[in-house]
């Protein structure tokens, strides 16, 4: 009994810690550029510091590393020895390894396993052939991991939330035997149902480096071919788990899919941008967009359904109004002892400046004497 307890209270416990997380994560002070748990640039008058690059730019260079990353990976098979060899261009070539690591880091166990998405800021030009849109419900974001006949559920930051059984793959004592699964889900609390957003393994297939729009055919096929079942509730299956449609994004097709009735029974939160050519990575990347659909007219130019509309800021009534809006939330939501600081500071200024000025009339004084 005591054993049983205290899991119990040590899950209570992480999941309490888990909403103080994000609940802090709204205030977060964050070097990443374009987080969404922060203000769309576009919206805020607190601009991002410059990193030296816009949102084009580092999709590029992310492009760029996963090519370098897949010839680096062919040239380790072929077992071609070359690093006895320096040459000038070692340090260069260093410089090159360090950015492609940085693209394709490996988390400790499932700390930052998902794929994060940044605020849509810079919209390209083949915006409409190189991207998918995916609406997502109100949830929190989950990590599902079936294996060895249990299912677990992992939050963002690698805390397990829940364990279950489940129709996936090795997620019941009865498909212990068929491998495991790894998907990327938002977990619904209203209808107790898992939104898939992506698949990262199946059957101990890893597809995390196959392109976005094999891993959403693989995803449908696999949930509607394979394990049927999973969309139903039952005795091994207690959560639904649902794949959540893609689309393309075209202006008719955004603005159709924004009007039409939602393919699940939950508010929409925001709606994601996948590149059509990245792969599954760990952590926030340029490649993947995030918008609310009140955002559609001014980022996208896409016109959205009034009640869209009303889900903008209570004091929402144009885009400087906007700014000075999240101007002001920003300023009330400091800490006091950042407040504290900005006063101290300010009142140091103030004292230079007088110091200075009753030194220089002083000089005066005595020079005229």
């Amino acid at each position: 009994e005591w054993p049983l307890i205290t899991t119990r209270t040590t899950v209570e416990s992480f999941r309490i810690m888990e909403d103080l997380l994000f609940s802090f994560n709204a205030v977060e002070v964050t070097n990443h550029p374009n987080n969404p748990h922060a203000e769309h640039p576009h919206f805020s008058l607190y601009k991002a510091k410059n990193t030296g690059s816009s949102q084009h730019e580092r999709r590029k260079r992310v492009l760029e590393a996963r090519k370098e990353a897949r010839y680096d990976l062919l040239m380790h098979l072929r077992s071609i020895e070359e690093e006895s060899a320096e040459s000038s261009d070692s340090s260069v070539d260093n410089m090159e390894c360090e950015q492609i690591r940085k693209c394709y880091s490996r988390p400790r166990k499932y700390r930052n396993f998902l794929m994060l998405s940044e605020w849509l800021v810079d919209v390209p030009d083949d915006f409409a052939t190189t991207y998918f849109a995916l609406p997502c419900p109100v949830g929190k974001r989950s990590l599902i991991v079936s294996a060895r006949g249990r299912t677990r559920a992992y939050s963002k930051s690698g805390v397990m939330v829940s364990q279950f059984p489940s129709l996936l793959p090795g997620g019941n004592r009865h498909t212990c035997s068929k491998g495991y699964a790894l998907l990327d889900c938002i977990w619904s609390e209203v209808n107790k149902t898992y939104y898939v957003l992506d698949l990262i393994v199946w059957v101990n297939q890893s597809i995390m480096e196959c392109e976005t729009l094999f891993r959403f055919e693989w995803l449908k096929s696999r949930i509607l071919e394979e394990t049927p079942e999973v969309l139903e509730v039952s005795r091994l299956n207690p959560y639904r788990f649902e794949c959540i449609p893609f689309y393309d994004c075209t202006p008719e097709t955004l603005a159709r899919m924004i009007s039409e009735p939602l393919p699940f029974t939950v508010p929409l939160d925001g709606i994601l941008f996948y590149h059509k050519e990245s792969h599954y990575t760990h952590g926030p990347t340029p490649l993947i967009g995030w918008l609310k659909a009140y955002m559609f007219p001014e980022i996208l130019g896409i016109a959205v359904p009034e009640h869209l509309l009303s889900e903008r800021p209570a004091k929402y009534i144009n885009l400087p109004a906007h700014i000075q809006y999240g101007k002001d939330k920003k300023e009330k939501g400091k800490p006091r002892s950042e407040k504290m600081e900005v006063m101290c500071a300010e009142n140091n200024r103030k004292n230079k400046e007088s110091l200075i000025t009753d030194t220089i009339e002083t000089q005066m004084e005595s020079s005229a004497t």
